[in-house]
């Protein structure tokens, strides 16, 4: 099928749906220009961390094998650049505009760059599982609390040696419990405290129970086979159970979906950016002949 014919079959069911899933993993801010591969801007951005024998900031993901002075001398600046930085996005405005013409939406996403809320999406209708840049938490955890990390990017960035992308040693936020390491609140282990997000998980499964009958159409955007547990697996649970349902996916490394729901898919391989401003396009274009309950 040609492009522009699966843009058309997404459009229309999307014109006649009910509600929508949007389901977003690392894909999704790759499509908009975050893309964690990437050695060049690596090498531009963190020249002080090539001698260690990284070369992209995945290598850096969670990485505790590093020293601490190591470890927060890279990540004091990748979350004021990945997390607080850049503003909105076009990528994220075209997903934006879809979700808004059906206004019965909810996001499921794996980032953790907040790049959905800070491009307007109702905090309410967010369910971020893996965390948030934004906290930091003791690494033991002796406490269920957490903290804005702005703070220790304000305190602590100004130290980081350029040349060696180090913190001085002995001078490493430490948790004001305790003492001990903190570290992001993001999922990267057994000490990842869950209290932050509890709340949106419950509004996530209310929705999901209210909507998971009628004809809802997910969206999943750049979910592979990581975390396959949050967006990827249950997406396809979800329009398997559902005869109503569609999956429209976007991923160019893994666009496959299982055959026995093909029939209710419409997979693409192409980018998320270029996929999401046509369909916006074509969607725009269909909006006087849009059912009343989408109005």
């Amino acid at each position: 099928m040609f492009l522009a014919d699966k843009i058309k079959q997404a459009a229309d069911c999307l014109s006649h749906a009910e509600a929508l899933l949007i389901g977003a993993g690392a894909g999704m801010s790759a499509a908009a220009g975050f893309d964690f591969t990437d050695k060049a801007a690596f090498a531009r951005d963190y020249p002080g961390m090539l001698q260690y024998g990284f070369n992209c900031k995945m290598n850096m993901m969670a990485n505790f094998s590093v020293p601490q002075e190591l470890l927060w001398g890279y990540y004091l600046q990748h979350v004021k650049e990945t997390r607080f930085e850049p503003g909105t996005n076009p990528t994220y405005q075209d997903l934006l505009a879809i979700a808004e013409r059906l206004k019965n939406y909810f996001v499921i996403t794996t980032n953790a760059d907040g790049l959905f809320e800070r491009n307007n999406f109702e905090k309410t209708r967010i369910h971020t599982p893996q965390g948030d840049y934004k906290l930091v938490q003791c690494l033991t955890p002796c406490t269920t609390q957490t903290w804005d990390i702005k703070p220790v990017i304000e305190q602590y960035l100004p130290l980081v040696d350029k040349a060696t992308q180090k913190l001085p040693r002995n001078q490493c936020p430490k948790c004001p419990n305790c003492g001990g390491p903190i570290f992001l609140n993001v999922r990267g282990g057994n000490w990842f405290v869950e209290e932050p997000w509890i709340e949106g998980a419950l509004r996530y499964k209310k929705w999901l129970s209210k909507n998971q009958h009628r004809r809802i159409v997910v969206i999943d955007i750049g979910s592979g086979y990581s975390t396959p547990m949050w967006v990827r697996w249950p997406a396809e649970e979800l329009v398997r159970r559902n005869p109503n349902a569609r999956l429209i996916r976007m991923n160019t490394l893994h666009p496959e979906v299982p055959d026995d729901i093909k029939k209710q898919s419409i997979s693409f391989s192409e980018s998320a950016n270029e996929i999401l401003a046509q369909l916006n396009v074509t969607l725009s274009a269909k909006v006087d002949s849009l059912p009343s309950f989408l109005v």
